[in-house]
């Protein structure tokens, strides 16, 4: 059993890459009939940049991917770093950049601030918090990343 400050396991590290690895997959090409594979069924994905958005429940995720339509977004996931939540043995956080390229050509990128649960069916994505980074301007708040680093 692991503790809260017990590091990630190298087979939990390879189970989280393989999901998050999915989700552009699956996310991207609507293929919401995959999503059990990436999202706890009370998943979250939290937008940050204008206003924001907050899609809650795997099924509102799905609805959420399919609206976007045509003029949707193309995800590549770099640099990550996972760790153990300090509250929660069973929850593990990766920080990731991202670069996302959308329709018209124009690329932006940010973090993801992942959570991650163990389940019954392995290790899937409970929380997405998107932090665009450039660009910037009104309304994009500044998300504190220290939990997501390593002690």
């Amino acid at each position: 059993m692991s503790t809260p400050h017990t590091p990630p396991t190298q087979a939990e590290i390879a189970q989280v890459d393989q999901v998050r690895a999915l989700f552009p997959h699956v996310f991207d090409n609507q293929d919401t009939d995959r999503f059990h594979l990436v999202f706890t069924e009370d998943a979250v994905i939290e937008l940050t940049m204008g206003s924001g958005k907050r899609v809650e429940g795997i099924a509102a995720i799905q609805e959420f991917a399919k609206a976007i339509g045509p003029g949707r977004v193309d995800h590549h996931t770099l640099d990550s770093v996972v760790t153990r939540a300090q509250d929660d043995p069973d929850t593990l956080r990766v920080i990731s950049r991202y670069l996302a390229i959308t329709a018209d050509g124009t690329v932006h990128n940010g973090d993801y601030l992942d959570e991650f649960r163990k389940t019954e069916q392995g290790w899937r994505m409970a929380r997405r918090i998107s932090v665009p980074r450039f660009p910037t301007g009104p309304g994009v708040p500044h998300e504190d990343r220290s939990h997501w680093l390593p002690e």
